[in-house]
């Protein structure tokens, strides 16, 4: 009788197909994915083998006490590259993670001992970035990245002391109403939209859905039934449960079944990818490709409404949280869009004067009635 060889483990494919469509490998506890094409995620996978397998023993051992600035930045940016390799963080704000400590170590001095910082170091800081005259979002952007460097090393004993980081404040903004959607837009777009981006339209205003949410969402996530769909923000990791309008689930079904994912590309790709590019001087970095943002952007060309600068598909979420807040329930409305606090949830929600107005009425008759 003829035994048949066994295969040993370097015969094997080194990857697995995940449930989402893309091959991934689990390295150290942490799961990586590489994209849904199996031969370019080999290749991904194999040119980065050597830095996920043992990138670990390469980090740098510097004392509590001497460690310097740029330890401390490479140490923390190693450590946010995993969580891009494991999709707990987009590639755009790794690349923002690196851009603004870059600024950082440019100001401070890369090769300055963490126990030198000085208050008056930071707020040099902050100063050199306002001169540089960009946005308050910005600063606020470039800050937020200090200061998460610095509590994520004394978190993770990789420091005892940090610079006094509470010293350097925030810039104030001043929250302007934005851009809405009105009901004759909602139809003209829906009008002239194809398949798909009616359904992911029906989506963002049925249940407050950005672009991640639409891309990432699942068949199994959608309950056709009892028309719900249960889906976790990715950011804040709460669960949305929420109920589906008959339009949205007629949208849905009219959707195309090409695998686990509701809504594929015309190419069969996901319509949000994470690219791994490599520059000229052998540097790589990591990018975001949107179709969703693009393929609205054209939508709203295509529908000839002349509407502000930046007005793309996260307007019907702001859109959706205006409407839900004229229920007079903020909790119902932090709940659609799945933030943390009420405080986040305001921001989202526009024009609600006439409930202002209700509210200020009912506490004059409270007022008047106890008077009298």
């Amino acid at each position: 009788m003829k035994t048949l060889k066994r295969k040993t483990r370097s015969d094997k494919f080194p990857l697995t197909l995940h449930r989402t469509g893309q091959y991934c490998k689990k390295v150290k506890g942490k799961m990586y994915y590489f994209g849904s094409d199996r031969k370019e995620a080999l290749q991904k996978y194999l040119d980065q083998s050597t830095y996920l397998h043992g990138h670990q023993e390469d980090l740098p051992k510097p004392t509590k006490d001497h460690m310097t600035l740029k330890q401390l930045c490479d140490m923390y940016l190693k450590y946010q590259y995993s969580k891009l390799q494991a999709n707990d963080l987009t590639a755009s704000h790794h690349n923002e993670q690196i851009g603004s400590l870059n600024k950082l170590m440019a100001s401070l001095g890369q090769n300055i001992e963490i126990n030198n910082i000085s208050t008056l170091d930071l707020q040099n800081y902050k100063r050199k970035i306002q001169k540089s005259h960009v946005s308050v979002c910005r600063l606020n952007l470039h800050i937020s990245i200090m200061k998460a460097v610095f509590h994520w090393a004394r978190k993770n004993d990789v420091l005892v002391n940090i610079p006094n980081i509470d010293a350097v404040s925030r810039g104030k903004i001043i929250h302007q109403d934005k851009f809405t959607f009105d009901t004759e837009q909602i139809n003209k777009l829906l009008s002239v939209a194809d398949v798909k981006m009616r359904a992911m339209i029906w989506l963002g205003l049925n249940c407050g859905f950005g672009c991640t949410d639409c891309a990432g969402l699942m068949w199994a996530d959608v309950d056709m039934v009892n028309s719900r769909v249960k889906l976790p923000r990715k950011k804040t990791g709460i669960l949305r449960d929420l109920p589906l309008w008959p339009e949205t689930i007629a949208a849905l079904k009219k959707t195309p079944r090409k695998g686990h994912l509701v809504f594929y590309t015309s190419r069969g790709n996901p319509y949000i990818q994470t690219l791994l590019k490599a520059d000229g001087d052998g540097s790589v970095k990591y990018t975001t490709l949107n179709t969703i943002t693009t393929k609205f952007s054209r939508l709203i060309k295509k529908s000839g409404f002349d509407v502000p600068k930046g007005t793309g598909f996260y307007s019907l979420r702001r859109t959706a949280a205006t409407i839900a807040a004229r229920s007079g329930d903020p909790f119902a409305v932090q709940r659609l869009l799945g933030h943390a606090d009420l405080q986040m949830a305001t921001r989202y929600v526009q024009d609600v004067s006439a409930q202002t107005d209700r509210v200020i009425e009912n506490s004059r008759k409270y007022v008047c009635t106890k008077q009298s």
